[in-house]
């Protein structure tokens, strides 16, 4: 069995999945967003929901050591976004903009009647831009926002930023070994962040993807990121990751106000049980 093949199968089994609450919350449009629930034992918790969105594709077990750490003293909201396949689109036409993704999030936290102030945010990559968008509109304001690897527009190979406006769907996965190829070779720092990335592409639902992907990938967000104040942000950078480079996290941290930077080195790093630890240490700036 190869190094790559012993790294699927150890991401496959996802302990949090099977802890948590599953449902549906039907949003403003009639669309059905799943999220994933978990509380703190009452003994341990300390008072804050952990607010989660992945990145683009991004299955459950990816991020199994955050989660599993987290659910050790947070309650846990893990949202799962447009273009994964558990999404439930409404009848007609249903917008997939930045704007309605980030809708989603707030309708999702008034639903659950969550204390804003008591709100931790987790994001990466992709959902960077959505919380750039719940930052710089105000339609939140958490007690921290942490940005892992933060982007100002959906990443993607140059030529399908706009080739993907006019190929059909069944393109994606004609060309599923371009983005695999572009990815070992491109944008993983090792065969752990190389499988993960090649498995959300494996399990994409190429018309999800294309439905939400239309809509992002020709903008960039810089006024948003710009637009946020008074709020706690940091952004985590990781030296050695490819997909997300020191430059872009470190021009984004410049153009939000009073933003924080802390580098962790590695894409590893940043999806391990240390994730959590970082954060409780900037939580005491909070407490």
């Amino acid at each position: 069995m190869s190094q790559q093949e012993q790294v699927f199968n150890n991401i496959l089994i996802s302990e949090f999945e099977k802890t948590a609450k599953e449902q549906y919350v039907k949003v403003s449009d009639g669309s059905e967003i799943k999220i994933l629930t978990t509380k703190a034992h009452k003994d341990e918790a300390n008072g804050y929901t952990f607010l989660f969105i992945p990145g683009w594709g991004t299955v459950v077990p990816g991020w199994e050591e955050v989660l599993m750490e987290a659910i050790k003293d947070f309650d846990i909201l893990y949202i799962e976004t447009r273009e994964k396949l558990s999404f439930r689109p409404g009848e007609g036409k249903i917008k997939n903009n930045l704007e309605r993704l980030a809708l989603d999030v707030q309708e999702i936290i008034e639903y659950l009647k969550i204390d804003q102030k008591k709100i931790v945010t987790l994001t990466s990559s992709y959902s960077t831009l959505i919380i750039a968008n719940l930052l710089g509109t105000k339609k939140i304001k958490p007690a921290l926002s942490v940005l892992i690897g933060p982007n100002y527009q959906l990443n993607m190979p140059p030529a399908f930023r706009y080739l993907h406006y006019i190929l059909p769907t069944i393109i994606f996965d004609l060309t599923k070994p371009v983005w695999r190829w572009w990815i070992k070779k491109f944008r993983s720092e090792d065969p752990v962040q190389a499988a993960k990335y090649t498995r959300t592409i494996n399990e994409a639902d190429r018309k999800k993807w294309k439905a939400v992907a239309k809509r992002l990938s020709l903008i960039k967000v810089w006024d948003l990121y710009r637009q946020i104040e008074d709020n706690y942000v940091v952004i985590i950078g990781m030296e050695t990751d490819k997909m997300h480079t020191i430059k872009g996290s470190k021009d984004i941290t410049a153009a939000i106000p009073n933003a924080e930077y802390l580098d962790m080195g590695t894409n590893r790093a940043t999806h391990s049980a240390e994730m959590i630890k970082v954060i409780r240490e900037l939580m005491k700036k909070i407490s």
